[in-house]
């Protein structure tokens, strides 16, 4: 896409502590996401991409790199500057019932947010939450109702209205599917490029399903160990993945003319602090089957052949080695 990004991230690294040590959750991660554009963000747990939303959304403070919003950088703003920036970028998590407050209802939910940023009078905020609930096509007798009267996918739904009500510009959804069974998924999935379309936001999707991602996402970045092994237009890294992490990934969550079956990721994927410290190495040399001795090396995020919108950090992103496996 021309023209400035909405959301810049350059060089981005965070670490955590982790059972008293510390785990490099974040690697060198750096991506634009434009205004109107489905980001999504896979990886299995433990690759880093829940930390990198949170980072993005201020949850987390990064350790090195820059986050820039509309062209300001976030890390060099004062608070009272960044706030309505921060204000522009709203989140959307994956457990609806450890984000809703379980004491208030509907209504108190969805007048919160409007009453921080000074909406209006009750009048105008009663009307703003009607709208809201319309857009997630909600009906408005819920306003009543607490969330433990509300099914998995309406509390999603007040979450998603909710995040809505700030007129945020980004909207970074993590895991927003996952608590969900599968009818209900497809539903919300496809509310959110409803809403993305119709409001022209920009939505980062943070996800382990493939089958969903497929049907949401402009573009794809592939996290592993923290760090984007493989990113480019969603149906090039979906249906000609270019890094191994990639392809196990697609063989671990088989689907049926693309939809998705609810099966586990291979056990044999640890997670993120249990990775082997390979600094000079590829992180994922240990179980790659395509290893070879150039594999002791790092490889740089580079273009796959001569498209240069599709990059694999990959000795071998254009093809197998000819050695033997080392």
């Amino acid at each position: 896409m021309n023209g400035e990004p909405l959301l810049e991230v350059r060089a981005l690294s965070v670490t955590l502590r982790s059972r008293g040590r510390v785990v490099h959750a974040v690697r060198d991660c750096s991506f634009r996401l434009h205004g109107g554009e489905v980001l999504a963000l896979v990886g299995e747990s433990g690759s880093g991409k829940t930390t990198l939303a949170r980072a993005i959304a201020g949850v987390v403070l990064p350790q090195s790199g820059a986050i820039r919003f509309r062209g300001r950088d976030m890390g060099g703003l004062a608070r009272a500057a960044a706030r309505p920036l921060r204000r522009r970028i709203q989140m959307v998590f994956q457990d609806p019932d450890a984000s809703l407050n379980p004491a208030h209802r509907v209504g108190g939910i969805l007048a919160e947010p409007l009453q921080v940023i000074r909406f209006g009078d009750r009048t105008a905020i009663a009307a703003r939450i009607r709208e809201l609930l319309a857009m997630v096509r909600l009906d408005a007798a819920l306003l009543e109702k607490r969330p433990r009267q509300l099914s998995g996918g309406e509390k999603q739904r007040v979450a998603i209205a909710r995040a809505l009500a700030m007129e945020p510009e980004l909207l970074v959804a993590d895991e927003p599917l996952s608590s969900l069974d599968v009818s209900t998924q497809a539903a919300i999935a496809a509310l959110f490029r409803s809403l993305q379309q119709r409001l022209r936001i920009g939505l980062l999707f943070i996800s382990h399903d493939l089958g969903a991602v497929r049907q949401l996402a402009d573009r794809v970045a592939v996290l592993y160990g923290g760090e984007i092994v493989e990113a480019g237009p969603a149906a090039r890294v979906l249906d000609a993945p270019a890094h191994p992490y990639t392809r196990l990934l697609l063989a671990a969550m088989p689907d049926l003319k693309h939809r998705r079956l609810d099966l586990p990721l291979a056990d044999a994927i640890d997670r993120l602090e249990e990775l082997p410290d390979l600094p000079q190495a590829c992180h994922y040399r240990p179980r790659c089957l395509d290893r070879a001795g150039v594999c002791d090396a790092r490889a740089e995020l580079a273009a796959v052949g001569a498209d240069r919108g599709h990059l694999a950090r990959c000795h071998f992103r254009d093809g197998p080695p000819a050695a033997t496996p080392g």
